[in-house]
């Protein structure tokens, strides 16, 4: 079914320049928007301060950031923007609008620049989800909430304002909708989206009309579109979004598993016309401790771009400016040479066994765990465990001195010189997880789990290995706790960790990961990284006035306006092996 490009000789090669006009947290920074644009709005409305959006509209994007896309070697910009930049906003929602001088804009600066430009029409009116994207959080929305006949309506002006400029190579008619709109309903959308734009003089040997296809099976919904079309469309592509870091499956995956999802994603790609309208270098908590962050990143995104290259239409990186760090910035990744060099050459597995690519990515250091080594447990759901004073959670995807637990033997083991430190550690041994507190993890007999200095039994656990191995435990090994003095198995719920049955399953599942970040040396990526003085980044201008309208919000907001989601400990772990012997 894929389709030959119309209207251009080569695949899209692009960012998006979100964060501009559809306000989201972090693409939109410094600019503080709360939970949305929707939020931001309503305050902005309130306290009379509508000239700080005015602001970010005119300021966030300029002719200079286009000038250094074109400069990065890329070919296209992705613009997303709200309905409420075209039709102005309806139905007593609170954005602002119209402003389609900045589309124009864009359009304009893109042709001067000779890149291609996709309009994304990112939120629809009503919303074609209940998330950010698409301009508002919002808990009571259900699909019958998306206005589809305004967004139609909205289609209809930008293609008839866009059909005859040169560069302008696509047209997205919504943005990531939500898996429980129905699969007939959103491909009846579909149908009637293209019919209107290319009524609307964008035609089908110049422009592409994009069909997003989230979080739902791209065959299936492939199947729907083909039986609701009749097969009458020309030059379109379904649009995917390739994101490794949000849900509990990517975050319990190892690098290895990553890897090999993203070769997956090329064999989709292959199948059908496709964009990859977003993805990014943010890798799942598991993934991303493998190695140091700039190989892990720089390795992620060269075997990226080799999957993503098999996409007909090409990709867009989300996002051009960030400020959640450099995995979701180009401008940084650039700078840090991330996406320069070949793709690796997998080993080829066919999924029985152990992935060859395991061992590959293992650092060359000793895989066992000794009495004395620095670990971290992460359970099923990716997060790894925490103590917070005697507070005991499993709260974040990233490991640190909260998350990191020193494994002693158990007293009796210790005072009979049964092991000492440096031995290994044995499935059904009784060992002890000391934490940065100085306390070790204890079970009550009610089954909580703290960080309180407790009778020793109570602080004993006998370590099981997932698969019933007599044998040494060793780095990256699924394990049970089962506390000695209950029975019961410590086990994660959300992110509260407790110790109440005396059954095991994924909820008293952990990996156990030792605390080194040693790099591999073969794949010389430090080096690489190194070998050059890394270029200024361009099109950046966080100029005092963009620090001013933002101190102008958070004044607005007032000083805790943000929210704070919990520090991590800043002080490096520094009980020595000396501590495990005397607690």
């Amino acid at each position: 079914m894929v389709m030959a490009l119309k209207g251009r000789a080569r695949p899209w090669r692009g960012v998006n320049l979100g964060g501009w006009l559809l306000l989201e947290p972090g693409p939109s920074a410094p600019l503080n928007t709360g939970r949305c644009e929707w939020d931001l709005m309503e305050t902005l409305r309130r306290r009379q301060a509508v000239d700080i959006l005015h602001r970010h509209r005119e300021t966030f994007i300029q002719k200079e950031d286009f000038v250094a896309i074109k400069n990065m070697g890329l070919n296209a910009v992705r613009v997303p923007f709200g309905y409420w930049i075209v039709l102005g906003p309806s139905h007593g929602d609170p954005y602002e609008g119209p402003a389609m001088e900045y589309l124009d804009r864009a359009v304009q600066w893109a042709e001067e620049c000779d890149l291609e430009v996709l309009l994304d029409l990112h939120g629809c009116p009503g919303g074609e989800s209940p998330d950010a994207p698409c301009g508002r959080v919002f808990r009571g929305w259900d699909w019958t909430c998306w206005r589809r006949t305004e967004t139609l309506q909205a289609l209809e002006v930008v293609a008839r304002r866009y059909c005859d400029r040169s560069h302008v190579k696509g047209l997205a008619v919504c943005n990531e909708p939500s898996r429980f709109i129905p699969a007939d309903v959103l491909a009846g959308f579909y149908d009637q989206a293209v019919s209107v734009i290319r009524a609307s003089g964008m035609s089908a040997d110049r422009v592409t009309v994009v069909l997003p296809v989230f979080q739902r099976s791209v065959p299936e919904f492939v199947k729907t579109w083909e039986r609701v079309s009749g097969g009458r469309h020309e030059n379109f592509c379904f649009d995917v979004h390739y994101y490794h870091c949000f849900e509990d499956e990517w975050n319990r995956m190892t690098l290895a598993e990553h890897l090999r999802a993203v070769e997956d994603h090329a064999e989709e790609l292959r199948r059908f016309p496709m964009v990859v309208g977003e993805w990014s270098l943010a890798l799942g908590g598991r993934g991303k401790a493998a190695l140091p962050a700039s190989q892990a990143m720089a390795l992620f995104a060269r075997q990226q771009i080799k999957a993503y290259a098999e996409a007909s239409h090409g990709w867009f990186f989300w996002n051009w400016r960030d400020g959640a760090g450099v995995a979701w910035d180009y401008r940084m990744c650039f700078q840090q040479q991330l996406m320069a060099g070949d793709a690796l050459s997998l080993p080829p597995w066919d999924g029985r066994g152990k992935d060859p690519l395991l061992t590959l990515l293992e650092p060359k250091s000793e895989r066992t765990v000794r009495y004395g080594d620095a670990v971290c447990l992460r359970a099923f759901t990716g997060r790894c465990v925490d103590v917070e004073g005697t507070k005991v959670s499993a709260r974040w995807y990233d490991r640190g001195d909260w998350q990191t637990f020193l494994l002693c033997p158990s007293a009796a083991s210790l005072r009979d010189g049964v092991v000492g430190l440096g031995s290994l550690v044995h499935e059904g041994d009784t060992v002890r997880l000391l934490a940065h507190t100085g306390a070790c993890l204890a079970v009550s007999q009610n089954g909580k789990v703290t960080g309180r200095h407790h009778r020793l039994n109570s602080a004993e656990l006998v370590v099981r290995l997932k698969r019933n191995q007599r044998r040494p435990l060793l780095h990256s090994d699924e394990i049970y706790l089962q506390c000695r003095s209950s029975g019961r198995f410590l086990d994660v719920e959300g992110t509260k960790v407790a110790a109440r049955f005396q059954h095991f399953g994924d909820w008293q599942t952990f990996v156990v990961e030792k605390c080194t970040n040693e790099g591999l040396d073969w794949l010389k990526l430090d080096e690489a990284l190194g070998a050059a003085e890394a270029p200024a980044l361009r099109g950046v201008k966080r100029s005092a006035e963009d620090a001013e309208l933002d101190a102008k919000l958070e004044r607005l907001e007032g000083p805790n306006s943000s929210g704070c989601t919990g520090e991590r400990g800043s002080k490096a772990v520094q009980i020595g092996a000396e501590r495990c012997e005397q607690i």
